[in-house]
């Protein structure tokens, strides 16, 4: 039951949040914005080199290991097949909130618990201030916008390393062939699963480490507790999200 109503917390958090948006957007909008923007760079921009070496790395290791344990088989069909379903639907989303999670989620839960445990929460309420549109807001989009991002650098730096790596290794078409044929290989739905997936996990991890964060209370002890349990209660939510998913649209 404590589980149930802490994912209970965790989407009246994201509701609270999403209303505080729409609330009076025209306050504090170049403080809110400047935050954002921090999060952003912070979460996504200098995330983009480490998402993009992983993405090749692990897609130069699927396609030697499929030349060396299946050179006989059709291998452009099923490169095609492999780049659209194991790695733009599945693989690139999960990874990429993995990655986010791993950079960002403890870095959220680890400032906003020093923030609660100083008081700091408080002392903007009592000021006046909305503590859900200048904390927890900027926080929400930047982690939202830096899954999204970082999936589509995941999903590029996949299908170009793939593409690379099939070529050299003469287990698939030209590089010139994939090109005109990606449409096929990559469809509008695959994208649009990893999309919903990308915006899912944005949501998860920022909800999971602004509530954690938000829990401390005077005992500074709380606050590595609180990060662990956030970076895994973060993790298994996004592998049970991606797995419904995968499971609703078959």
């Amino acid at each position: 039951m404590t589980e149930v109503s802490r994912i209970v917390s965790y989407a009246t958090l994201c509701v609270i949040t999403c209303g505080a948006m729409v609330r009076r957007p025209a306050e504090g909008a170049r403080v809110v914005w400047s935050q954002v923007a921090r999060q952003i760079i912070f979460s996504a921009w200098d995330a983009v080199p480490l998402v993009g070496l992983i993405a090749a790395l692990m897609t130069m290791t699927g396609i030697a290991m499929m030349a060396t344990l299946a050179p006989a088989v059709d291998t452009p069909a099923m490169l095609g097949g492999i780049l659209a379903s194991a790695l733009v639907r599945e693989l690139a989303p999960l990874m990429t909130a993995i990655i986010v999670a791993l950079r960002s989620c403890s870095a959220v839960t680890v400032e906003l618990g020093y923030m609660s445990w100083r008081g700091e929460v408080e002392a903007l309420e009592t000021l006046g201030i909305d503590p859900t549109k200048f904390l927890l807001l900027p926080r929400f989009v930047g982690l939202i916008a830096a899954v999204v991002g970082l999936t589509l650098v995941f999903v590029i730096a996949t299908l170009a390393s793939g593409a690379a790596a099939a070529y050299f290794l003469e287990v698939g078409p030209s590089l010139a062939h994939l090109a005109t044929r990606l449409y096929t290989y990559v469809t509008p739905t695959d994208i649009a699963i990893a999309t919903l997936k990308s915006l899912a996990f944005g949501l998860i991890i920022a909800s999971v480490s602004c509530y954690h964060g938000l829990s401390v209370r005077r005992d500074i002890s709380q606050i590595p507790r609180r990060t662990t349990r956030a970076l895994v209660e973060a993790l298994v939510h996004c592998t049970a999200i991606n797995m419904a998913i995968t499971l609703i649209v078959l």
